[in-house]
């Protein structure tokens, strides 16, 4: 029941336009019964009468002919005003609907976008797509398959019985009989469609993430020649799908056609009765004509109650998938109280921090740093030590399990995460493009920015000759995910985003581990100039871009293991001359290749 209330909550300010509808499916129903009158008028008061015998009706006397053309335009008239009804009272109703849908849609993506990183890293990315784009759609189903259908079919039921009532009490009720095995085939089947519909969701949503997985690394499956593997991954999930699908096409066309037996038993047994009841002069043909066209009318409803009890399951697996999203908990909550921070000086500190993605794994143990406003501290150490974690809590990615993170003296924690990520510009190993031109890349941290402005970061990121000499400039579409730049062209519009947001903490995870080494120089020789803007806190393996920062900390198994500038780290001879002996190794083998024999 839970459900069914957070959904009717979603319908409440349209209220008033429901009961709109309402009226015009009451108006409507009345009109789709009228319309078969002319019918039951012309063989009860027109065929009966002999060759030229005038036709009276009320004060009015009209000829054979005649009557039955006022009949005929009567009935298109009725058809007419009970289409034009039904035409009204769908696009109030349908409106409504997608009124909801996009509320719906809205609020779950606005959820996801902002649900923390833990959330985003177990998922996969098309199974939230599918939830914002198909599973939503379920809501719209409560309304326009569910409510309105079943507001709309008693509606019309109540009508056509009164209607049949008074035309002949026992058979009315005759008709009523298919009730009880009209609901016992309902409820045989609920369970199995409500069941199998959750299925095929499921199974959609994870042919959607395959192919978005599949489509989205195109470059490394071509490159590693794994087409066939990957189509094989593809046919596999489209093969669990055809086989949820194929189960529930089984179980609806068997439910139909249980539903269409009871329905054609039922009009069997009236169409019985009222021949006995024409035969005792009970009822006249044209009675019989307009009883049986009620009784379609009174079948139609009853048919699409129990096809809404079946949508109805199917939306009720469909917004259990969505409040699964919505009922999701935010590891990284806006703490209450949250004040905005103003803009930091840049001093950060780290205090005892503990963390763990997993509770019998952590990553970090007992970190405290301190890093003064305007200094370059660097993060470096072996894969897995803990880098990277520790650099996004600084701007909330994640919360650290114990300890704290502080900017200013400020506990992290206690600022909106909106003022806190103003202070900090992020640039990552693989920058992010979206889809649209390069101005709006180097704009997406600060939209307002001028298009001097962008011009201006971009020039201190060294990367406006190469964006002028693109097709169209600054207007040029980068692709999605920038495929149509090259790696260090990414890079440097990465770098204008930072300069042209101008945060007074910049972090660098990796900046130029994915670059040769001629792209790497000039790089570095822009961050260097990014850098003495801002406290700046970098990770990364090339040692040899930060051997001369102010401060080197090396981690190792989620622990500082030492502290100090590179030459004093390689005075001591320990963790850190290591892996700079290791990474001189290295680059000796890459600058000096043995001669191929």
């Amino acid at each position: 029941m839970n459900l069914y209330r957070r959904v009717i909550g979603y319908y409440r300010p349209y209220l008033g336009t429901i009961c709109f509808s309402l009226i015009l499916q009451v108006i409507g129903s009345n009109l789709n019964l009228l319309k078969f009158m002319p019918i039951q008028w012309i063989i009860d008061h027109v065929l009966t009468r002999q060759a030229g015998e005038p036709v009276q009706w009320q004060s009015f006397t009209f000829s054979p002919g005649a009557a039955a053309l006022y009949a005929a335009l009567a009935m298109v008239a009725l058809y007419l005003l009970a289409g034009l009804t039904g035409f009204w009272s769908n696009y109030v109703s349908i409106e409504v609907g997608l009124k909801a849908l996009l509320q719906v849609r809205t609020q779950l993506y606005s959820y996801l976008q902002y649900l923390p990183l833990h959330f985003h890293d177990r998922r996969r990315s098309g199974d939230s797509t599918f939830r914002v784009a198909y599973d939503s759609q379920a809501i719209q189903t409560f309304f326009n398959r569910g409510f309105d259908t079943i507001v709309g079919s008693s509606i019309a039921l109540l009508i056509t019985f009164v209607y049949m009532l008074k035309m002949d009490p026992e058979l009315a009720f005759i008709s009523l009989l298919i009730l009880p095995p009209l609901w016992l085939t309902i409820y045989f089947f609920s369970a199995r469609v409500r069941r199998q519909t959750t299925t095929l969701q499921q199974e959609e949503s994870d042919v959607l993430a395959r192919a978005s997985e599949g489509l989205t690394s195109i470059r490394i499956v071509h490159a590693f020649g794994q087409e066939e593997y990957e189509v094989r991954e593809f046919e596999r999930e489209a093969r669990q799908s055809y086989t949820a699908n194929l189960n529930l096409t089984i179980t609806s066309a068997i439910s139909s056609l249980a539903v269409s037996v009871v329905m054609a038993l039922g009009l069997s047994l009236v169409l019985y009765v009222a021949t006995l009841h024409i035969l005792d002069h009970r009822l006249s043909i044209g009675q019989l004509t307009l009883f049986l066209a009620y009784v379609g009318l009174l079948y139609q409803p009853l048919e699409r109650l129990s096809y809404t009890a079946w949508a109805m399951e199917g939306a009720v697996a469909g917004m259990q998938r969505v409040f699964e999203i919505l009922d999701a908990e935010d590891s990284v909550p806006e703490m209450p109280g949250a004040k905005p921070m103003p803009r930091a000086r840049g001093e950060i500190a780290f205090e005892n921090v503990g963390f763990a993605y997993e509770p019998d794994h952590p990553i970090l143990r007992g970190i405290s740093l301190e890093i003064k406003p305007g200094q370059t501290v660097a993060l470096v150490g072996g894969t897995g030590a803990g880098k990277t974690t520790l650099l996004s809590l600084v701007p909330r990615f994640y919360d650290p399990g114990s300890g704290r993170v502080r900017v200013d003296g400020f506990d992290v924690r206690d600022a909106t995460k909106k003022s806190l990520r103003a202070n900090i510009s992020v640039v990552l190993q693989d920058t992010l493009l979206l889809s649209g031109t390069v101005l709006e890349n180097i704009a997406y941290g600060r939209p307002e920015a001028s298009r001097p402005e962008i011009r201006a970061a971009a020039e201190a990121a060294q990367a406006d000759a190469f964006i002028q000499k693109l097709p169209r400039g600054y207007d040029t579409e980068v692709g999605e995910r920038g495929v149509r730049l090259s790696g260090g062209q990414k890079q440097r519009i990465g770098l204008a985003r930072a300069f042209l947001k101008n945060a007074p903490i910049l972090l660098l995870d990796e900046p130029t581990s994915a670059l040769d080494l001629e792209t790497e120089a000039e790089i570095m020789e822009t961050l260097q100039a990014l850098m003495r803007r801002f406290t700046t806190l970098i990770v990364t393996h090339r040692l040899s871009t930060i051997h001369h920062v102010d401060c080197i900390h090396v981690l190792d198994n989620g622990s500082v293991v030492e502290s100090g500038t590179g030459p004093e780290l390689l005075a001591r001879a320990g963790v850190y001359a290591r892996l700079w002996n290791a990474a001189g190794q290295e680059r000796r083998k890459t600058a000096a290749p043995e001669p191929l024999l």
